[in-house]
């Protein structure tokens, strides 16, 4: 269970915008080291604050971790299956 600091509305599900000790939770970080390693995130691609509010976009956050996994998901894993055997009965159906 994640406790939601009670001056921090990013944290309500209903926010779609991160402030900095949202996005520190969700990387498992504080906000110091947030800050502190802002250089090293930035070349990495991740992305960039707003600029109307000064707040990352969430879903942004999100999909920048999820791009950063190395194992896929099952999901994934049978999507590639598939396409795979799709490849593998043209190239034999294309060998005859």
């Amino acid at each position: 269970m994640t406790l939601k600091p009670v001056s921090d509305p990013t944290f309500d599900t209903v926010s779609l915008y991160a402030s900095d000790r949202w996005v520190a939770s969700s990387l498992g970080r504080t906000v110091d080291w947030l800050r502190k390693h802002k250089p090293e995130l930035e070349v990495a691609g991740f992305p960039p604050a707003d600029p109307i509010t000064g707040m990352r976009i969430k879903a942004d956050v999100i999909a920048w971790v999820e791009q950063r996994r190395r194992v896929p998901d099952a999901a994934s894993r049978s999507a590639v299956r598939s396409a795979d055997s799709r490849n593998q009965s043209g190239a034999r159906f294309h060998a005859f």
